[in-house]
C-alpha cells in the first residue's frame, strides 16, 4: 500500500506542478517558484502525515490511532500555515490571493489523496 501511495503522491506531485507552470505562461502574476515550493513541501508533509497515521492503524491500539491522526493534522496545519506567513511576510503583505487559493487548493487534493488508503487501511485492520 505504501508504495501505491508514495506512487500516487508523486504523479499528483508533478500534475500540479504542470498546472502551476501553466497558470504562470497564462498569468505571469502567479508566484511560480513559491507555488513550486508550496506544492513540494505539501507532498513531503502529506508522506510524513501518511507513516505517522499508518504506524498507529497498524498498532492496533485506538489511542495509538487517533494521535497518529492527530500528530499528521496538526503538523500539516502548523507547516502549512508557517510556509503562508513566510510567503507573507516576505513579499512586504503584498500577495498575490490566487496564489494563496491555490496553495490552499493543493492542500485539499493532497489531504483527499492521503485520506483514500489510510481509510481503506482502517477497514482492513476492522475486519
Amino acid at each position: 500500500m505504501q508504495h501505491k501511495f508514495v506512487l500516487s503522491i508523486v504523479i499528483v506531485c508533478l500534475i500540479l506542478s504542470g498546472l502551476i507552470y501553466y497558470l504562470f505562461t497564462q498569468n505571469p502574476a502567479y508566484d511560480f517558484p513559491t507555488l513550486i515550493i508550496a506544492n513540494l513541501l505539501l507532498a513531503v508533509v502529506s508522506l510524513l502525515s501518511f507513516n505517522i497515521i499508518k504506524r498507529g492503524i497498524e498498532s492496533g491500539n485506538a489511542n495509538a490511532f487517533v494521535r497518529g491522526k492527530m500528530t499528521g493534522t496538526l503538523i500539516k496545519f502548523f507547516v502549512c500555515i508557517s510556509a503562508l506567513l513566510i510567503y507573507v511576510f516576505l513579499n512586504n503583505r503584498q500577495v498575490h490571493k490566487p496564489s494563496l487559493f491555490l496553495f490552499l487548493g493543493m492542500y485539499v487534493v493532497y489531504n483527499a489523496i492521503e485520506a483514500v488508503p489510510l481509510s481503506k487501511m482502517a477497514r482492513k485492520k476492522d475486519e
